[in-house]
């Protein structure tokens, strides 16, 4: 081997390794929150309600301890209560399944909602303003082409559901995302719902971070 080949594999051994900046953002990481789903919507509203009460008896315990009698009641039917609710829970148990939501790129969002207004085109009316005779112009409501983009989004967020007995199911069809918007109970919904936009604002306030670090370092 000559002494110019050495000398090129040294060279080559200290030049910095090689990569495609396209993979690095495709296996990137992004941040997920667990939404318990309580499928007894009657069992969770009862606990609620119980626990509600407990915090009642916690205030009145406040303003009355200067009367230990009254305080001893409250106290027995506070811990009558929490042994009712604790009852509530172990019932509810069997009926918790854990949705797991990932957050997604706002590139991913936005292709997204490109396909559903190419479905659903984006309509507007005009309407003038009756004192200044301005036209003003207004997009007209779609219910259908809300309703695909939020099962677009929950098939997209919902990576994993966990089931009570620990199965699991790795994400869901569109199909099924629809299902679960028509079949959950309400209060489910605004918690997976309220989970993909706060997972919104965390990833993109991530992604500034992540820049301005790298900025600063350039």
């Amino acid at each position: 081997m000559s002494e110019n080949t050495i000398e090129q594999n040294v060279a080559e051994m200290k030049s910095p390794s090689k990569f495609k900046i396209l993979d690095a953002i495709k296996d990137r990481t992004y941040p997920t929150e667990d939404v318990e789903v309580f499928i007894d919507e009657e069992l969770a509203y009862a606990a609620a309600m119980l626990d509600e009460q407990v915090k009642e008896l916690d205030e009145k315990a406040d303003k009355t301890v200067a009367d230990e009698e009254i305080l001893q009641q409250i106290m027995d039917k506070r811990e009558k209560l929490i042994a009712e609710k604790e009852e509530l829970m172990s019932q509810i148990g069997g009926t918790v399944y854990v949705f797991t939501v990932t957050g997604i790129s706002e590139g991913k969002r936005d292709d997204m909602y490109k396909l559903v207004t190419d479905k659903y085109p984006i309509e507007y009316r005009s309407e003038s303003n009756a004192f200044t005779g301005e036209k003003i112009r207004e997009e007209i409501e779609n219910p259908e082409r809300n309703r695909l983009f939020t099962e677009m989004l929950w098939q997209a967020h919902i990576t994993k559901i966990t089931a009570p007995d620990g199965s699991v199911q790795d994400g869901i069809t569109i199909e099924e995302a629809s299902e679960l918007r028509r079949s959950l109970p309400i209060a489910t919904i605004g918690k997976i719902t309220e989970a993909i936009e706060k997972l919104r604002v965390t990833t993109a306030v991530f992604m500034m971070t992540v820049d301005e670090d790298f900025l600063a370092k350039s």
